[in-house]
């Protein structure tokens, strides 16, 4: 008996994009060109018809792919902790400490997210990007939803899809920022550097709510709510209002703020994986009951840490 293994889940149209575009962001650990073998092989369904290359989606359809054990990858489970929040036969939710990767990719085939939630659930190995419905940059800390079933996974996906996944951050920035509610601005690759993103006229609607919670001397404690889930788009977005998230080598200023600060620069050099970005709560339906569920968690020591000097340095010049 052949060994194959069948993924069998639900995908929504978007951007014109053609099958194999699509299922890249399904299933990022195979290569499009693999996908594309898929295709020509006639190993994917769409509503249980044989696709082709050229097919695009023009309504929600059920995808059914069949592989085979020696084109399955081989992502290794691995014995690492993570921190699990919640746990029911629908979903989890993690913790993720900054410096993990969220999922393997190539240059990143161990100590990802995903060969944890393997060794810890095995069972995952047969869901689309092993259960993980978003993800989080390597720097950034936070919650994440790992679905359990291809019903759950479908049921989540759909939901970040239209939006109704209410998912909040906790940010601190350089500088003192103004009064400001939203930052409504496109994203889309930068021109140069195609590592990063920018705000661009030709990019995708971004759209970020801000909060401030405290202004410091120094840096601001920002609430960021996400309307929309861009790639990298909190960093993108307070950097271009120049404001951007301390620690951030990517976004961030060349030169610190904090030169006079020894303590902190001394913590921010610790921390080459971390900047000061957390995922802090979520909101959304539960996938079986429809209920809805709720959960917050408490930022890292090295946030707290860093929020405490800044707020040292405040105090210290006020009196």
């Amino acid at each position: 008996m052949k060994n194959v293994t069948f993924y069998r889940f639900d995908v929504e149209p978007k951007n014109d994009l053609r099958i194999d575009q699509l299922l890249v962001s399904y299933l990022p650990e195979y290569s499009r060109s693999c996908i594309k073998n898929w295709i020509n092989n006639e190993k994917i369904l769409i509503n249980g018809k044989i696709c082709s290359p050229k097919d695009k989606l023009t309504s929600k359809s059920m995808i059914e792919i069949e592989v085979m054990q020696n084109e399955k990858l081989d992502i290794i489970s691995e014995d690492i902790p993570i921190n699990v929040l919640h746990d029911d036969s629908s979903f989890l939710i993690v913790d993720k400490p900054c410096g993990m990767v969220t999922h393997t990719a190539v240059g990143n085939y161990s100590g990802t997210l995903q060969n944890a939630l393997l060794f810890k659930y095995p069972e995952l190995r047969n869901i689309p990007r092993a259960g993980i419905i978003h993800r989080l940059d390597k720097q950034t800390s936070g919650l994440l939803i790992i679905a359990k079933t291809l019903q759950s996974h479908n049921n989540l996906t759909k939901q970040i899809q239209d939006r109704k996944v209410i998912k909040k951050y906790h940010a601190l920035v350089s500088g003192i920022i103004k009064n400001i509610s939203i930052i409504d601005e496109k994203i889309g690759r930068h021109k140069i550097n195609r590592k990063k993103m920018s705000v661009t006229e030709t990019g995708k609607e971004s759209i970020s709510k801000i909060k401030v919670l405290r202004r410091f001397e120094k840096a601001s404690s920002l609430e960021v709510e996400l309307v929309t889930g861009r790639t990298h788009q909190i960093r993108v977005h307070l950097s271009h209002i120049g404001h951007p998230v301390i620690g951030d080598k990517l976004y961030g200023f060349k030169k610190t703020i904090f030169t006079k600060h020894p303590d902190i620069l001394e913590l921010l050099s610790r921390s080459s994986d971390d900047h000061a970005l957390h995922a802090s709560s979520l909101e959304f339906r539960h996938p079986i009951t429809n209920n809805i569920f709720q959960i917050e968690c408490e930022k890292p020591n090295s946030f707290k840490k860093l929020e405490s000097l800044i707020e040292e340095i405040s105090y210290a010049n006020t009196n």
